[in-house]
């Protein structure tokens, strides 16, 4: 062994393993980090999976908030709570009633007039439930595992979501109203009479428990107003209503509305010839007396998974029923049997939900004094009405529908500088 070999040598013997050290440490630290970003991403996803069923709860229970007085606010929390409860966080794997039970969940939901508040209770939202427009709904704390960084984050970190949903401002664009008038006296009462001083009565027909205070908290009268809970006939037979001789229908300006127009529309094909309605447009009533029958009862039944009739056909593609098409006999359900969910029955094709509300446009009785079947009506509002049936057969097939109010939860979209609102709201995701 040379001189400089040997020098070397004993050069190597002398390291006292610095390196290795700095190895171990920066490994360490790498590890960390690493670890760190996962934790950090897990945190994140575990946030969105609370972040997702707070917003589907509130959703649910902003839903409720168009129903009569009475139940509304309860029904709304527990929409709201069902929902948040079919969800589950941390990767789909716990329940939320683990960590807090229903009963205590309950306090989570609020209630405010207004978007900025104050949010209230329950129990004080139920006290006034008239002005009520939003639902504020909070997920309860929930712990979150940390795997790696736990010297840094600790053990678990508790991680909670909001959500505000409400119902949306009028809105005046985007509606495809039915192409059939309801005839409302409005505030006329006594004095609504034709032209020939006879009364006219809507003949409303209530279901149990009567018919549902007017929005101002004065009592409704079924044979002279519209009122919640009860059921109209929207299409008579052509001898009679205001307008003898013809049923009602509303076409479009400029439009031939022929037969396979109304069954179409009734059927709720797309709407692209007629302009947007909004309460005071003038629209022209159809002038085909006894042709209708057929192709009201085929566009209408539609909705109940029945198709014939038209050229092209009505098929389920373009015109797919309702979740539930039970009719449960010769009067059919009520919208708080429907909405219960008993009687049901399942259609055999894809269903849409909502099929079995329709939105009509409303018309006082005074503008169709003179219009047997040529002159313009007004437009006063848009109602929603419940399907409780389907139309039978014959000219004396008429739809029984049961009215539900008018804010309707529907699409409807608002233009700012446009013309005048409707009255049919949807939920809407605020934040």
């Amino acid at each position: 062994m040379t001189p400089e070999n040997i020098t070397r040598v004993s050069d190597r013997k002398n390291e006292s393993g610095h390196v290795m050290v700095y190895t171990v440490m920066s490994v360490l630290v790498l590890f960390l980090a690493v670890g760190l970003g996962v934790d950090l991403s897990h945190l994140y996803l575990a946030k969105t999976e609370l972040q997702n069923t707070a917003d589907a709860a509130a959703l649910a229970g902003a839903s409720a908030l168009t129903l009569p007085d009475s139940p509304r606010i309860t029904t709304a929390v527990d929409r709201a709570i069902d929902i948040m409860n079919q969800n589950k966080y941390n990767f789909d794997n716990r329940s939320y009633d683990v960590v807090m039970d229903r009963t205590a969940q309950r306090t989570l939901v609020e209630f405010a007039v207004n978007l900025n508040g104050p949010y209230m209770s329950e129990a004080a939202a139920a006290a006034a439930p008239d002005d009520i427009r939003f639902i504020r709904v909070a997920t309860p704390p929930v712990p979150i595992s940390i795997f790696f960084s736990f010297p840094i984050l600790g053990s678990s970190r508790n991680l909670d979501a909001r959500a505000t949903a409400g119902l949306s401002v009028p809105g005046n664009v985007d509606l495809c109203p039915a192409p059939l008038a309801v005839i409302d006296c409005g505030n006329l009462g006594n004095a609504c009479v034709d032209e020939k001083g006879n009364p006219y009565h809507l003949a409303g027909t209530c279901n149990t428990g009567g018919p549902l205070p007017n929005p101002d908290g004065t009592t409704c009268d079924p044979d002279k107003q519209l009122c919640r809970n009860c059921v109209y006939t929207i299409r008579a037979a052509p001898s009679g209503g205001p307008a003898p001789g013809n049923f009602h229908g509303l076409c479009c300006p400029g439009v031939d509305c022929d037969a396979e127009w109304i069954r179409q529309r009734l059927a709720g094909g797309k709407c692209t010839e007629c302009p947007e309605i909004s309460p005071g447009v003038e629209v022209t009533p159809t002038t085909k007396p006894g042709i209708n029958a057929g192709p009201v009862r085929q566009g209408i039944n539609t909705r109940f998974d029945e198709y014939n009739g038209g050229t092209p056909p009505l098929n389920p593609i373009d015109n797919p029923p309702d979740p539930n098409i039970a009719t449960d006999g010769d009067d059919g359900i009520t919208w708080a049997e429907y909405q219960a969910g008993s009687p049901f029955q399942a259609p055999s094709h894809t269903p849409q939900a909502g099929r079995r509300i329709l939105i009509f446009p409303i018309t006082p009785f005074n503008t169709w004094n003179d219009a047997n079947g040529r002159d313009t009506v007004t437009v006063s509002s848009l109602g929603g009405f419940f399907l409780q049936k389907k139309v039978g057969n014959g000219n004396d097939g008429a739809i029984q529908a049961e009215y539900v109010g008018g804010d309707v939860l529907s699409f409807v979209g608002l233009n700012p500088t446009g013309p005048g609102q409707t009255n049919v709201v949807t939920p809407v995701l605020y934040r």
